[in-house]
């Protein structure tokens, strides 16, 4: 015997399930468009911290799909990129893909690149972010030079601001891995994984031989660099001058040559960072690293002294240019860094060399962030997630005093 349902039961059903269709209606017109109601939006702005922490890539505009892994046309990344020159958008992808690329791609004001939840590789060229460029977030991407172009994995210059790279994997390019330079700044690089590479990432360069020429350019550069995992480099991990840096929660693994390298006034807050190396291991470089200097090198020979050089000594690359060239250009400059060290941690057979230099020049930072103590559990935690892992970041939650997240 079918025995009828109460009325009030079936009322209290019907609410039930007309309040579920009105919140799944409601989740599909928020996630029609980019904006803050869309919990795949929200959930990565979130974790914006550092001097990057300005980007809103596509919020508020449209979203686009790349259906296409072909270098160009309908439906590719490319092609989602220049139509992004008409306003803010936020870029997905159909499907994991490969791309092999044929030119770099150049990337507009407003835009978020999402590969979360797919696996997306980019080879032989990467991106960039130029002149005037503002507000981009790049996230979830493999980014493989292969050795095949003098070109840099995400070149940031020329003036660009307010940049976020997430969750990136970069390798084997001929050129550097990162580039912040010529007037760029208000940059975040977050759990990106640097790896198989010989001259990783600059923070600002030289381009005269004056070493100050720039100085009223580039000192205002920022850039903040956390939990990022280094692996199976040489050098420059990074090399910074004239701009202000922060540097925490990073690990350093099994570089070559040396690991961090500062000077020309840089101000550099460098803290809670791992530093992980071994003077007798293998050699896992190609046979040579070609350059842009078309310079054929290898750095094996340098492994066994490796580890005793977490960094160069402060200003040391700079120390012989600086000398030769002072009394011609009358520097008021001093050739070393700014540097204020704090709760790192070294392994193995590394070793510290960065001592505190005028730390009352390097404030500790004015937002908040997802700083840990460092210890083997976020080393660890640094080798599953950075790179372009399925993890997510974290919502900074350390801020100074009298500084609440908003």
């Amino acid at each position: 015997m079918i025995r009828p349902i109460p009325a009030a039961a079936l009322g209290a059903a019907l609410l039930v399930w007309l309040g579920a269709a009105l919140a799944a209606r409601a989740d599909a017109q928020a996630c029609a468009r980019p904006v803050m109601a869309c919990p795949m939006v929200a959930q990565l702005l979130a974790q914006r911290e550092g001097y990057g922490r300005a980007a809103a890539g596509g919020l508020g505009g449209v979203f686009a799909v790349v259906t296409s892994d072909a270098d160009s046309g309908p439906g590719t990344l490319r092609e989602a990129l220049k139509a992004a020159r008409q306003g803010p958008t936020w870029i997905t992808f159909a499907d994991d893909m490969t791309i092999d690329l044929r030119s770099k791609l150049l990337i507009p004001s407003n835009v978020t690149i999402d590969g979360r939840g797919r696996r997306i590789v980019l080879h032989d060229y990467g991106l960039d972010a130029r002149g005037g460029v503002r507000s981009v977030i790049v996230t979830h991407l493999v980014i493989d030079g292969r050795f095949r172009t003098e070109e840099v994995a995400f070149n940031i210059f020329g003036g660009a601001r307010d940049i976020w790279a997430d969750h990136l994997d970069l390798s084997r390019f001929i050129d550097r891995l990162i580039n912040v330079k010529t007037g760029a700044g208000e940059v975040t690089l977050s759990w990106i994984r640097f790896h198989d590479h010989n001259k990783v990432m600059l923070l600002n360069n030289l381009t005269d031989e004056n070493l100050f020429a720039f100085w009223e350019r580039d000192s205002p550069s920022r850039v903040t660099v956390h939990h990022c995992w280094f692996v199976d480099t040489v050098q420059r991990n990074p090399r910074a001058v004239l701009g202000r840096y922060d540097l925490y929660d990073n690990l350093l693994e099994d570089w070559d040559f040396y690991g961090m390298s500062f000077g020309l006034e840089a101000r550099a807050w460098i803290a809670g960072n791992i530093f992980v190396n071994r003077a007798r291991r293998p050699c896992v470089e190609p046979p040579f690293f070609d350059t842009i200097e078309h310079v054929r090198e290898n750095y094996c020979a340098q492994i066994a002294r490796a580890p005793a050089t977490t960094a160069l000594a402060n200003g040391d690359a700079d120390k012989a240019a600086y000398f030769q060239t002072r009394e011609r250009y009358g520097y008021q400059h001093d050739y070393r860094a700014f540097l204020r060290l704090a709760d790192n941690l070294y392994l193995g057979d590394a070793r510290a060399v960065l001592k505190d230099f005028r730390p009352e020049a390097v404030a500790a930072p004015d937002y908040c962030t997802s700083y840990r103590h460092p210890d083997l559990a976020l080393a660890d935690r640094i080798r599953r997630e950075a790179g372009d892992s399925q993890a997510q970041g974290d919502a900074p939650d350390v801020c100074p005093p009298g500084l609440k997240i908003q």
